[in-house]
């Protein structure tokens, strides 16, 4: 991990400053109230991530948009950002609390907000050659599978699996027309190595608004949880 740091620093020209900060779990902060965690460059890493994807697949496949939004999904999802994470050993250099035990989610968290430091610090044409540097051997993977009858049906399979409330209730509203969920923060509670988030989730249909409240060990899976409960609501997703 030393070298990937470094490398970051070196020859991804990764500001000091935004790398500590990607470092950052926000249980840490909780007690170090001078420190800023990393929620707001996973916030923005996440849209970069979600922005690179988007783009190499529909240069790279020719497939209807629902097929390129599954591929998405899964290049995106937490198993594979977290395998990446993992790969590179961000665990070991995530700053949290000492009790805390780091989870897949946080090692997903902790890359969202290196994409965004990266961006951050310096701009779009180099954050994608940093995302082809470590997406480049799943990129040629789905390519050369999406060719073929049967690796199409390989791959789509997995879509199956791959479960993100989120962003099948964004689609939804978009396809509809509708203005898009809106989530915040309700509260928290219990202790730091072990906390728990209330994340609100609102929509508006034909006049009536839908609320749902969501929890979770952080912010993003509170978020999905609160995402689907709104989409059991509005019959998306069959009880």
């Amino acid at each position: 991990m030393a070298s990937f740091e470094k490398s970051l620093l070196d020859d991804w020209k990764v500001d000091k400053e935004l790398l500590a900060i990607a470092f950052t779990h926000p249980n840490y902060t909780a007690d170090h109230s001078e420190s800023e965690n990393f929620e707001r460059l996973e916030y923005l890493g996440d849209a970069v991530l979600s922005l690179l994807t988007a783009e190499w697949l529909y240069e790279n496949i020719n497939e209807d948009v629902g097929i390129l939004s599954m591929l998405r999904s899964l290049l995106v999802q937490t198993d594979t950002l977290a395998d990446i994470g993992n790969d590179l050993g961000l665990k070991k250099y995530l700053i949290t609390s000492q009790k805390y035990k780091i989870t897949k989610t946080d090692v997903e968290d902790c890359l969202e907000a290196i994409f965004g430091a990266v961006y951050q610090s310096t701009n779009i044409e180099k954050t994608k050659e940093f995302y082809y540097f470590l997406f480049k051997e799943r990129l040629e993977y789905f390519k050369k599978e999406i060719s073929t009858e049967k690796g199409k049906k390989k791959i789509l399979k997995q879509t199956v699996c791959e479960h993100n409330p989120i962003n099948q209730l964004q689609e939804y509203f978009q396809k509809k027309g509708l203005e898009l969920p809106v989530y915040y923060l309700k509260k928290k509670k219990g202790e730091e190595h072990d906390p728990q988030y209330f994340i609100i989730c609102k929509v508006v249909i034909n006049g009536t608004e839908i609320s749902t409240i969501g929890k979770g060990r952080n912010r993003k899976s509170a978020r999905k949880n609160a995402a689907e409960k709104i989409l059991k609501k509005i019959g998306k997703i069959k009880e």
